[in-house]
């Protein structure tokens, strides 16, 4: 009998101990604070959330950035419902990170590290930051007010955060704190003061409150300073996480946003550069490619979703540019079969793979390797032997192949050796530079130095090299 009991409690105990156990989902905060990050942060908690987990626990280290972004990421966290949210300073939760860290139910911070100074800034005409006014401090103020009062934290500290005119003094009586801006305490009659007694200045006039781990748990912002974050998971009694990784392509979004201003000033500098010179040439090439990376830049963080196309559409570009403005090369339709390929192994589901091959759905690697291998090198072999043997085999009319060749091709211009330096002749195309022109009554093949030569222009060739004529515009027009 007692044995059964003894059983009995063992049994509970070890219910209660899985009961209790609790599971977090990981997020990185980590850098300048942009729509980038605002980005990674709705997706990140949306994932999160999918885990259902006990707590979601932003790892926050940044110097700050864009309000605009900071207050979506504070919105977003605030709509988390099935979950305690809680802030885990890291290193550092300055200025717009200590807004981001107060969306938050709980806040925790490893030793040496700090918290504060959200005052909004503008950069002067010569670079040094300036504090905005009133207009702008003033809704800061609200949000930072706002969440302390719905997270339990310090309401008239949370404003010193931002307000470095915000004076704060700290009262005691016996067992009772409060704490009270100094403009209104200097209000106060004598008995008041005398009542509570000599104030302490915990932020002086003039100043932004930013606080170490240590000054975070003294007023009450910080629940605690862990000694690291597997101190900080075993005081929760946290036994398993989900850590949210940021993808690849929401960093390259987050770069190209950080890299913007330095891309739209060579862009425009490269269309200038274009402007200046005839034709189009690389410099146009650049600067839209450039200007189109800004612009384009802000919805890279959803190309991991669509990578399999985009290398499907670049493996098509590629073959097209092999056939029909760089033919013979190779070297793009090598690319063009590269390309696609990688398209078709992003795409490619393991759960596919059909019964016959050994291993099936299992875990066996190089079945399926070989599988892959296999119909790669049929789809590359079949339609080469196709097209040499079966197909030229088809009767007129019925195949698609071009059955023409060469042997009595022409070329539409006459031999350069028929024209002499320094004739006279009539440019029967714009010339930009490259064109025809007319010489005693044949076309040929000419190119100027760099010149834009207009139709029915008179042109003078001033050298042949190479195989080819080089012409220059000449003021001659007694040339028929």
């Amino acid at each position: 009998m007692k044995k059964s009991i003894l059983l009995i409690f063992l049994l509970l105990l070890s219910f209660a101990g899985i009961a209790s156990a609790k599971t977090a989902a990981w997020i990185s905060l980590e850098g300048d604070v942009d729509p980038g990050m605002y980005e990674y942060t709705a997706r990140a908690i949306g994932d999160a959330v999918q885990k259902n987990p006990d707590y979601i626990i932003f790892d926050i280290n940044t110097f700050g950035g864009r309000l605009d972004a900071a207050f979506d990421i504070v919105d977003t966290i605030m709509g988390i419902k099935n979950a305690k949210t809680i802030a885990f300073v890291s290193k550092k939760a300055i200025s717009a990170g200590a807004l981001i860290a107060l969306s938050s139910k709980e806040l925790y911070m490893l030793p040496g590290t700090t918290i504060g100074d959200c005052a909004p800034i503008v950069q002067n005409s010569d670079g040094t930051p300036q504090i905005v006014g009133e207009k702008i401090q003033s809704p800061l103020r609200a949000k930072f007010r706002n969440l302390a009062q719905k997270n339990n934290y310090p309401e008239l500290l949370s404003m010193a955060m931002v307000s470095p005119d915000l004076s704060v003094l700290e009262l005691k009586h016996k067992d009772s704190t409060l704490t009270v801006e100094a403009a209104k305490y200097e209000k106060w009659n004598a008995k008041e003061k005398a009542f509570w007694g000599t104030p302490k200045v915990l932020v002086e006039a003039g100043e932004l409150l930013t606080m170490t781990d240590e000054e975070a748990v003294a007023l009450h912002f910080s629940k605690g300073t862990p000694e690291s974050r597997d101190a900080f998971e075993k005081s929760l009694e946290i036994e398993a996480t989900h850590e949210i990784e940021i993808t690849w392509s929401e960093k390259l979004a987050r770069f190209i946003a950080n890299i913007s201003g330095i891309l739209l000033i060579l862009g425009f500098g490269a269309l200038y550069l274009e402007f200046k010179t005839p034709g189009f040439g690389i410099f146009g090439v650049v600067g839209i490619l450039l200007i189109a990376t800004v612009f384009l830049g802000q919805y890279a963080n959803h190309l991991d979703d669509f990578l399999p196309a985009i290398f499907l559409v670049l493996g098509i570009g590629l073959f097209v540019l092999e056939i029909l403005v760089f033919p013979g090369t190779f070297f793009f339709g090598i690319g063009g079969i590269f390309c696609m390929g990688i398209a078709l192994v992003l795409t490619f589901d393991i759960t596919s793979i059909p019964a016959f091959i050994p291993g099936g759905n299992s875990s066996a690697i190089l079945p399926i390797l070989f599988y892959i291998i296999g119909c790669a090198l049929l789809a590359t072999i079949f339609p080469i032997v196709a097209s040499k043997y079966l197909i030229p085999l088809l009767p007129e009319g019925w195949t698609p192949m071009l059955k023409a060749d060469l042997e009595t091709a022409k070329s539409p211009t006459e031999n350069v050796a028929l024209v002499q330096v320094g004739e006279k002749g009539k440019a029967e195309t714009l010339l930009r530079p490259v064109g025809h022109a007319r010489f005693n009554g044949k076309s040929f093949d000419v190119q100027t130095k760099g010149e834009m030569i207009n139709a029915g222009e008179t042109v003078c060739v001033i050298e042949i090299s190479d195989g080819r004529i080089w012409v220059e515009k000449s003021e001659d027009f007694s040339v028929s």
